[in-house]
């Protein structure tokens, strides 16, 4: 019976026994064995970051008198990090100026740790000059994130300014001290410590400190190298897109990292390569020619270069994605009790995985960006590149939509245009943008908006890794076009995505606060609870519009169709017989008593004995002797009822909106606010 992983699982962690056995020595390996100029490794996810660190630190542990370390920070331990390195203040440059002492001590400590361990070379440490720095450290099993955590709390203090507490640092921590115990003492051992950095991605957050945290690391990494005069180098190894914002924040990149990183690279030789050595150890064949394997497991158009080659083009050339689609394809063979993998299997496997893909998109994003999935599907079977103005024509029709459930609803109502629907599938990296300078297309790397506008004549690509599930008329993907495809494909949530959203709710908060009481903001306030209307009743009430019978001799403000979708609802359409909902909208606080009798004069037939009445009032109770009377005189003439609520109301409502619960926290307190005026106001409890 075949393993569901027959290639090995495509975490270098997890399955160290067939990378060992089966590892490729590219030329990046390679170069990084013959010399340490290029400390930092940058790689997408998925090019062999992890392995290769394996790897080499499995090669520098078998030389004499060296010594290998290696950091790997859980995610949990490097978000503990964010509340301490935020005691280095707001600015970039002060976080990563902060965070680069910081890991530098960390670095340090961890090699002085090593020393005082070790039975011989604890001898050449002279632990008196820095005993408190060694018992403050912590034990070789702790994290070195939750080290420098528990150290940096236990110094801070509270009543310094960020600047001083960075202009301090320095002393505070006895670096030079340190450095100088430390270079006698290795100097003295004659030995060199080598230290593999990995996983400092993990529990990033694309915003200012998360990347001057990952930059700190990266600039320290640097420094030890020359402080230390190569007695000690530490390697880092980040994702491409981590790399990407620090070029762009970093005004000091060009100069001290740029020229220090070594960036992965695969093409069909090396992965070629790559798959049949796993072949060999999977399916125990001492065959030497790498064709041979792989036409001893392949069969019909699959045979040959050619054959791996129509494999490869349904991938983003990289390790990973072709370990997984061959391992699939071979379970899928296996299926049908064959040992050889045919077309039918890669193009079954490569359409799952495609549609997993897409469905992994709109499960991490169905709480802050509900609506994902009708966009994504309104491009179904198109090309997979697309001009704006073709794109914007097929979201406006997505955005028309009324008859969706209540949170696609609401986010559809959420977004003013079309080019705001454009800029969230960039951010979520569904679509890339055409760079004219590069001649390739820009996917998102930080989750935030592209750096220019959308301009109609502007080229789309939908990302690659969707193409098949979306049904596009292109499936296969050229290596240079792929090489160029510089994103990050396995979702990961970003804080913008919440922030965009959150972002065009606090703007129609504040449109509120600007628009004045009375006549001269009438117009701007019917506009504005339109707005706002749609908003929190979305998926409840249908097609919500404004005098929709303009040329009638009634002009009723707001009109909503109720369709009886939620329990208020239906109670309002079944007691009162209100199949079209009126709200009437007043821009001032107090409600006179023609309002209440202009209402009346609105409410028969399809409009039933409910109606709503928005007012600028701070709150929806009734005024005694005034509002109360006219609301009781109506009802208990012609058993009809006018609910006042007030702008506070709907802008609490709104503001709920933000967070993006499934709640019904508006119906509840509608449906609250109908049973007082049912038992309270029309009792005649209130006079």
């Amino acid at each position: 019976m075949i393993s569901g992983n027959v290639l090995g699982d495509i975490r270098a962690e997890h399955d160290s026994k067939m990378l060992e056995a089966t590892f490729w020595e590219s030329s990046d390996y390679k170069s990084l064995l013959e010399s340490y100029d290029r400390p930092i490794i940058v790689g997408r996810r998925g090019t062999g970051k992890s392995a290769l660190a394996h790897m080499l630190s499995k090669h520098w542990s078998m030389k004499s008198n060296t010594t290998v370390i290696k950091i790997a920070p859980e995610e949990e331990q490097m978000i503990g990090l964010r509340d301490i390195f935020e005691q280095f203040g707001e600015k970039y440059l002060h976080i990563k100026a902060g965070t680069k002492m910081a890991w530098r001590y960390a670095i340090y400590m961890e090699v002085i740790t090593d020393l005082a361990n070790h039975y011989k070379y604890k001898n050449n440490l002279d632990t008196n000059a820095i005993k408190e720095h060694i018992i403050s450290w912590g034990p070789k099993r702790q994290s070195i994130a939750t080290k420098i955590r528990k150290k940096l709390k236990g110094i801070y203090d509270k009543n310094q300014t960020p600047q001083s507490r960075i202009a301090d640092l320095s002393d505070t921590l006895e670096l030079e001290l340190i450095e100088e115990v430390l270079i006698e003492a290795i100097e003295k051992s004659k030995t060199q410590y080598i230290i593999f950095a990995d996983k400092l991605d993990e529990g990033y957050s694309p915003d200012n400190l998360g990347v001057a945290i990952v930059d700190g690391f990266v600039q320290a990494v640097i420094d030890v190298k020359s402080r230390l005069n190569e007695n000690v180098i530490a390697f880092s190894f980040i994702r491409d897109n981590i790399y990407r914002a620090i070029a762009k924040l970093d005004p000091d990149f060009t100069r001290n990292i740029e020229g220090q990183t070594l960036r992965l690279h695969w093409d069909e030789y090396n992965l070629f390569n790559l798959v049949c050595n796993r072949m060999r150890v999977a399916f125990d064949t001492n065959v030497e020619n790498n064709i041979r394997v792989w036409n001893s497991f392949t069969a019909r158009e699959l045979k040959g270069k050619e054959g791996f080659r129509v494999a490869l083009k349904l991938t983003l050339y990289r390790p990973r994605d072709i370990l997984v689609l061959l391992n699939e394809a071979f379970l899928h063979a296996n299926s049908q009790e064959r040992k050889e993998i045919v077309l039918e299997d890669i193009d079954i496997t490569a359409k799952t995985i495609s549609s997993n893909r897409l469905s992994d998109l709109h499960k991490e994003y169905e709480i802050i960006f509900p609506a994902l999935e009708e966009f994504t599907s309104a491009f179904h079977g198109l090309s997979p590149e697309i001009l704006v103005e073709k794109a914007l024509s097929i979201v406006n029709k997505t955005l028309s939509q009324e008859n969706l459930d209540k949170e696609k609803q609401q986010d559809l109502f959420i977004f003013e245009n079309g080019n705001q629907v454009l800029y969230r599938l960039y951010s979520v990296g569904f679509i890339g943008i055409y760079n004219e300078k590069s001649s390739s297309y820009v996917f998102c790397h930080d989750g935030k908006d592209p750096d220019r506008d959308f301009k109609l004549e502007t080229r789309l690509l939908f990302h690659p890794c969707y193409w098949l599930a979306l049904g596009t008329s292109q499936s296969e993907l050229k290596l240079d076009e792929a090489e160029e495809i510089h994103d990050e494909y396995d979702i990961e949530v970003s804080s913008v995505s919440v922030e965009q959203r959150n972002q065009r709710i606090g703007s129609l908060l504040q449109e509120l606060s600007a628009i004045p009481e009375g006549a001269d903001g009438a117009n701007d306030f019917e506009g504005w609870c339109l707005k706002a209307l749609k908003i929190i009743f979305a998926g409840t009430l249908n097609n919500i519009e404004m005098h929709p019978n303009k040329n009638g001799l009634q002009q009723r403000d707001i009109v909503a169709t109720n369709m009886g979708k939620s329990n208020l609802w239906k109670r309002i359409f079944e007691d009162y017989g209100s199949r079209q909902i009126i709200f009437e909208i007043k821009n001032f606080k107090e409600l006179k008593a023609d309002a209440y009798r202009q209402i009346n004069s609105y409410l028969y037939n399809e409009y039933g004995k409910l109606a709503f009445v928005v007012t600028r009032d701070t709150t929806n109770n009734l005024k005694k002797h005034r509002e109360l009377e006219w609301a009781k005189e109506l009802y208990n003439g012609h058993k009809k009822i006018v609910i006042k609520i007030s702008s506070n109301f709907i802008e609490k409502h709104l503001s709920k909106v933000r967070s993006p619960k499934k709640h019904d926290a508006v119906e509840k307190e509608l449906n609250h606010l109908l049973d007082t005026y049912i038992r309270n106001y029309f009792n005649g409890k209130c006079r």
